[in-house]
């Protein structure tokens, strides 16, 4: 999976965002147009991407684009389409055993170690550990 990657974000409510939009420009703002959650959503992530490119590219001696388009966002509406996507992107990487894939947050997940990761959330959506496992040892044939 060296061409792309997935990540399960949670957006904040509106409310908190809004107390982000205020701390940025020192005013009480409503969450519309430019200050809408899609745009800090989007604005944020174009960050991240734009500073991990200019890393990449100074460490490679290399330039120019290295995401070549916009993110594919999916909103998540049930909890069942949550756990299935948490399965999808554990098992993308099924070229290897993605229990050994090295970029997986999966093993993170079983780990005890300490992580930025929601460890304790992301369980419990599937009650336990226990059932993590076992939700993950099965084929995910969700349709997407």
């Amino acid at each position: 999976m060296p061409n792309h990657f997935h990540l399960l974000v949670r957006i904040k409510p509106d409310l908190v965002l809004e107390e982000v939009v205020k701390g940025q420009n020192g005013s009480s703002t409503e969450i519309k147009g430019l200050h809408s959650s899609q745009h800090i959503f989007s604005k944020q992530f174009s960050r991240i991407f734009n500073s991990y490119s200019q890393a990449f590219n100074k460490e490679n001696d290399r330039h120019g684009s290295l995401i070549e388009s916009p993110f594919k966002r999916k909103l998540i509406t049930s909890e069942e389409y949550l756990r299935q996507c948490i399965i999808y992107i554990h098992q993308n990487p099924i070229s290897e055993d993605f229990t050994k894939y090295p970029y997986s947050s999966y093993t993170t997940m079983l780990s005890k170690s300490p992580t930025s990761l929601k460890r304790d959330e992301v369980i419990e959506q599937f009650e336990d550990i226990e059932n993590f496992i076992f939700c993950h040892k099965k084929e995910n044939t969700y349709e997407f």
